[in-house]
């Protein structure tokens, strides 16, 4: 998805997106690629979520298509570019800790007993595509937004982070409540949308939707690599945040 399209069908916009700081430069390391709940969980057709919402009979065939044939491929090329461009990355996982799922939040806890996602089991860690190295960050959360029921606002801010963009599933979910908290905090939010995922093209959509209603920028992976690059080739020294063009 483009910079700016989110909201282009809208028949009316009252969104603040005009009105929100953008431009905003940054050092490397106050840039962080934030790769939300790609695990075996969250993004894994015979694992965790798709096994729970099959029972119940819920078709999730668009959704891990599309994760398959676009978030995952962008999201490798999204964390490539970074771990050169020597900007901080960070991965999300989601489950309980506690044998009887006391830690995770209430609403969410019968879908996590039920499928089994606790920390040490094969339902928890990241897809076989992903491999966290050393020297990055994995936030584990107990509920949706990294920041209200994970550590990332603690992690990204003793880093020094000011610009903060989310890659990952489920947009219109995890991604979204993760977004918003960060730019309620104050962090400059980008979205790469063709590397998010939902459960159909109208839910992603509207995920965006209302990130972009608030000045998060949308926007997709060969702009953000392509940015990045200038800042690798010399053309630039620092990653420029451009606000939506909404």
């Amino acid at each position: 998805m483009a910079s700016g399209s989110a909201m282009r069908n809208a028949t009316i916009d009252y969104g603040i997106h005009h009105l929100v700081p953008g431009g905003r430069e940054a050092r490397p390391s106050e840039t962080a690629l934030v790769v939300i709940d790609l695990t075996k969980f969250d993004a894994h057709p015979r694992h965790g979520y798709a096994t729970v919402m099959r029972d119940s009979g819920s078709d999730l065939s668009y959704y891990f298509a599309r994760v398959e044939r676009e978030t995952i491929p962008n999201c490798v090329r999204l964390i490539d570019e970074f771990r050169s461009y020597g900007g901080r990355l960070v991965w999300t996982r989601v489950g309980g800790q506690f044998d009887d799922y006391g830690d995770v939040q209430p609403n969410l806890r019968r879908i996590f007993r039920e499928s089994g996602s606790h920390r040490g089991t094969e339902e928890y860690p990241e897809l076989d595509e992903f491999v966290p190295r050393v020297g990055e960050a994995i936030v584990d959360k107990s509920g949706s937004s990294a920041f209200t029921s994970g550590n990332l606002d603690v992690v990204l801010r003793h880093a020094g982070v000011r610009n903060v963009v989310f890659c990952g599933v489920v947009t219109n979910a995890c991604v979204l409540t993760s977004a918003l908290a960060a730019w309620d905090l104050g962090y400059s939010v980008q979205i790469v949308g063709d590397a998010c995922a939902s459960t159909s093209q109208e839910m992603h959509d509207a995920g965006l939707a209302v990130a972009e209603y608030l000045g998060c920028r949308i926007t997709d992976t060969d702009t953000v690599i392509n940015e990045l690059a200038g800042v690798g080739n010399g053309s630039a020294s620092r990653y420029r945040l451009s606000p939506s063009s909404a």
